[in-house]
């Protein structure tokens, strides 16, 4: 009998590598995931999304989110959270509202404290970037 590993054990080894700090070698084995035929789910892709915002690896963040996006996978609530916090964190204002933005028109975002959470968040930063306060 041939086992083979399906998204979920994946995804298991993909959360394990990020949370040792190795989020390429994770964006790796998603290659190797798909090359295999196993598609990732929406739960292997937020997995990757918050080991690369955890990585400081922003460009390659923004990379996964336009497959996910393009794909129609749906951000988890937690997810855009750290997306969002992450771009600000590192000046990306036009593009924290850019993701902000799609959460809204997709319909992403079913919690109104999440919502409410991160538009005022977006909305702080970017008074206090106007006012030279923020980076």
């Amino acid at each position: 009998m041939d086992l083979f590993p399906d998204e979920v054990t994946y995804t298991s080894l993909m959360n394990g590598m990020c949370r040792e700090g190795n989020a390429l070698r994770a964006l790796k084995l998603l290659e190797e995931m798909e090359e295999k035929g196993c598609t990732p789910n929406s739960c292997t892709y937020n997995t990757l999304l918050h080991g690369l915002c955890k990585a400081k690896l922003l460009e390659r963040a923004f990379e996964l989110y336009g497959v996910m996006k393009s794909g129609d996978v749906k951000l988890e609530t937690g997810s855009y959270g750290t997306f969002v916090r992450t771009l600000c964190r590192y000046g990306r204002i036009s593009e924290a509202y850019e993701v902000f933005d799609y959460a809204v028109e997709s319909k992403s975002l079913k919690d109104f404290i999440a919502y409410s959470t991160l538009e005022s968040t977006l909305k702080w930063l970017k008074k206090a970037k106007e006012q030279g306060l923020a980076v």
